[in-house]
């Protein structure tokens, strides 16, 4: 059982590495991507694509985050634990992880329980993915 950050690197689902700006960039690229096909599947009234696809894109900017810092992810619990750890006094970051971790839970059960979720559900989490990859975006100059 994995109950904290010691735990994911003593597991190995969190692990030191290099600053990877270029894995970083590219995380933000496909963040992108996932947030604008997120958008596009609401329009389509395909929710619980859209919010797949919406915590798909605030799952890669939380890798740019790591990967920034020199860590690599097998866990989406632990890579949210270590974020949420080292943002912990950033006030515009965090609550975007804080979330993060709720959507983490409902994605789970949409995936593979077949839970549904409506369109203010799937308008939610694309709202919050447009405010968290311009947050990261800001924070780290990147257009």
């Amino acid at each position: 059982m994995v109950n904290n950050i010691s735990d994911c690197f003593e597991k190995g689902l969190l692990r030191r590495g290099r600053v990877d700006k270029e894995r970083a960039s590219g995380s933000l690229k496909i963040a992108d991507k996932f947030l604008n096909e997120a958008k596009g599947n609401i329009k389509m009234g395909y929710c619980d694509a859209a919010f797949l696809l919406a915590y798909n894109s605030m799952f890669h900017t939380s890798r740019t985050l790591i990967f920034l810092d020199g860590i690599t992810e097998r866990s989406h619990f632990c890579m949210i634990t270590y974020l949420l750890e080292k943002f912990r006094a950033n006030t515009t970051i965090y609550p975007y992880l804080e979330i993060l971790d709720t959507y983490r839970i409902v994605r789970h059960k949409i995936q593979y329980s077949g839970e549904q979720c409506g369109e203010a559900d799937a308008q939610e989490i694309v709202d919050d993915a447009i405010g968290f990859l311009k947050a990261v975006k800001d924070l780290f100059g990147n257009d």
